[in-house]
């Protein structure tokens, strides 16, 4: 998505990381703070407060200068949408078999990179998978690898 005119944000994977990021910081008790977000993306507190002013004035997030970060309903619809891709990726990624940490790492890369598409016909397969009748597709594949 590209800004409509200079002080609007583009909606980059950098953005859709840190959504995601709050909003998973944010799952106990509502909010996130800049040292969390520092720590679990493993920069500065420096660039965490630029970007999240930056999402401020953009309508992302609601922020005061070292209180609380908590998401606006915009940026929850965002960062909602990139949690749904993170896991129907992971979902699928493990169940081929790729590790935990794996998975998880090779689906932040491909989560802001798959077309609307692609994501819908993964999750019907992950579903398709997953019912009772498709357990022989499980043995078949482990079999086919060894």
């Amino acid at each position: 998505m590209t800004p409509k005119n200079e002080d609007e944000m583009a909606i980059t994977a950098t953005v859709e990381d840190y959504l995601e990021r709050i909003l998973l910081l944010s799952e106990d008790d509502g909010h996130a703070h800049v040292t969390e977000i520092a720590n679990l993306l493993g920069i500065s507190k420096a660039s965490v407060t630029e970007m999240i002013t930056k999402l401020k004035v953009n309508g992302f997030v609601e922020y005061e200068r070292y209180g609380t970060i908590t998401l606006t309903e915009k940026g929850r619809k965002i960062a909602i949408k990139v949690k749904e891709r993170h896991d129907i990726l992971k979902s699928f990624l493990v169940l081929i078999g790729v590790n935990e940490e794996n998975a998880n790492n090779d689906c932040c890369v491909m989560e802001h990179n798959l077309s609307k598409e692609t994501i819908e016909k993964l999750k019907v397969f992950i579903e398709f998978l997953q019912e009772k009748k498709q357990e022989d597709v499980f043995e078949r594949l482990s079999e086919y690898i060894s």
